[in-house]
């Protein structure tokens, strides 16, 4: 039996050829339709359900309730009341003929089908559509063979004795379920009754092949029990009784069959899944994110699990599972810059979500790992030193307070946090001097802060006023008159001006033609 990589106490439900590892169905990326390896990206190879299988042993009361639907329990019921109606007939005794192999084909017709949907992972009870056809020509299959292994161990009895032919007759009932296991597979009943084939069989299932056999025999047992009882309390409808309990468990005994073969699939040579693996639901991004961080982190690649659990942060800010789980991470491998990087991250986290209860022991344990870290937030330093102080603990209190105002000049809440850290200063023996000076750094701070707001309402006034004076100052170009363009008359017509020649040049010109 394989296991998984990464779940050593879980079976492996896909192989990795590329990494040359076993995975778990919860170790794999299912986001399309075939499963990939979070390590190579590779297409993973399906081994099916062998390695989680749960033994037919433990199944049992499953099995007795697999023909409990109402599909099965029609077909059992239907086909009673068709064998009855039979034997209440025998002076039609073709029609009571037919009426009885429609009856029987019908129910192992259907036991076969479950038998083989099952040994291909279906633990669901088949349509019973299939039932009603080749019924007839099955269940003379079957007799045939019975008939051929009755006749050989009549022969062993003939001709080798009552010891080998009882050995023979012991080894036939034995290696039955086979048979019948071998013929539902290749529907063939040469090959069925190969009995190399069916010691193969047995040979690949072992002990739980016997184990299967005791059942079986226990089940035929209290078949006839219930018979019995059933004709002393019920004996008017006690055949119809008898039948349907018959027809039942001869579905749940296929139904075991099946099963058998589906939990050794690997021995057998075929892989298989479950119907019952296939119907839970698919995983959500968020689920296989957190599966593929697992995986690579169990890998050591921890450089793509820093970025993938920064990409969580993004994806879900509200999920607290990420964060708590990169705080451990960081927490047990004493690392110390990712810590300092990560430690107000995690803190604003718990201030998102109102844990204020663990504020300080988060600061401690970030403490503990980063022993210079102080958390780069005004904001965040004053809660702290808050809450720290109602502790009693106050000389971390004044670490986070002391020299604020030059890291943080432009913080709004200084006054506060000096008058805080005069506080607590009080609070420590031989420290009223330093209380004092941090009372009157707080009342300085205080009046600056104070002269900046009111420089910053002043600075806001003037720029309003002067932004309403450029609203309503004039523009100060004279408007001009609008009128018809040069040259143009009131009554709308063109002049054009056409030049004169000088009289004078012109006479002379007459003068010097004459």
């Amino acid at each position: 039996m394989d296991y998984c990589k990464y779940h050593p106490l879980d079976g492996a439900t896909y192989a990795c050829r590329a990494c040359n590892s076993r995975q778990c169905d919860k170790c794999v990326d299912d986001e399309h339709n075939a499963a990939h390896c979070f390590v190579c990206g590779a297409v993973l190879e399906s081994l099916g359900s062998a390695n989680t299988v749960e033994p037919f042993w433990r199944r049992l009361k499953e099995a007795f309730k697999y023909p409990v639907n109402s599909n099965s329990m029609s077909l059992i019921v239907i086909t009673s009341i068709i064998s009855v109606l039979a034997t209440l007939m025998p002076f039609l005794w073709i029609l009571s003929l037919v009426m009885y192999l429609f009856a029987a084909g019908a129910i192992m017709k259907y036991s076969f089908t479950c038998l083989e949907r099952t040994a291909m992972g279906e633990m669901k009870a088949p349509d019973v559509m299939d039932a009603y056809q080749g019924g007839i020509k099955l269940l003379l299959q079957l007799v045939l063979m019975t008939i051929v292994l009755a006749v050989i161990v009549g022969f062993a009895y003939y001709y080798l004795g009552y010891a080998l032919g009882g050995l023979l007759g012991f080894i036939a009932v034995f290696s039955y379920p086979a048979i019948l296991i071998r013929f539902a597979q290749t529907e063939n009943m040469l090959e069925a009754m190969n009995p190399f084939a069916a010691i193969a069989l047995m040979a690949a299932i072992g002990l739980p092949y016997g184990l299967l056999i005791v059942f079986m025999l226990i089940m035929m047992t209290s078949v006839g029990v219930l018979h019995e009882w059933i004709g002393a309390v019920f004996p008017a409808g006690s055949y119809l009784l008898q039948s349907i309990i018959s027809n039942y468990y001869t579905v749940v005994m296929f139904h075991l069959m099946g099963y058998m073969l589906f939990q050794y699939q690997e021995q057998l040579g075929y892989s298989a899944r479950s119907d019952e693996d296939d119907d839970t639901s698919r995983r959500s991004e968020q689920e296989r994110l957190a599966a593929k961080i697992e995986v690579l982190l169990k890998e050591g690649d921890y450089e793509q699990v820093v970025k993938l659990y920064y990409q969580a942060f993004k994806q879900y800010p509200g999920e607290p599972v990420f964060f708590e789980k990169f705080f451990d991470l960081l927490y047990v491998c004493k690392k110390n810059a990712l810590m300092a990087d990560y430690g107000l991250i995690y803190l604003e986290f718990l201030n998102r979500r109102k844990r204020f209860d663990k504020l300080t022991p988060t600061l401690k344990q970030i403490l503990f790992v980063a022993p210079d870290y102080l958390p780069d937030s005004p904001t965040m330093r004053v809660q702290l030193a808050t809450l720290l102080k109602q502790q009693g603990d106050l000389k971390l209190a004044v670490k986070l307070l002391n020299g604020m105002h030059k890291l943080y000049p432009e913080f709004t809440g200084l006054p506060d946090a000096y008058h805080l850290l005069a506080d607590t200063l009080a609070d420590i023996p031989n420290m009223q001097a330093q209380s004092d000076k941090c009372r009157q750094m707080a009342v300085q701070l205080k009046r600056k802060a104070d002269e900046r707001q009111a420089a910053l309402v002043l600075q806001a006034e003037q720029k309003r006023k002067a932004d309403a004076q450029v609203q309503h100052k004039p523009t100060g170009v004279k408007a001009m008159r609008k009128g018809p363009p040069p040259g143009t008359t009131l009554s709308g017509l063109t002049l054009e001006l056409v030049p004169i020649e000088p009289v004078v040049a012109k006479a002379e010109t007459g003068s010097a033609e004459a």
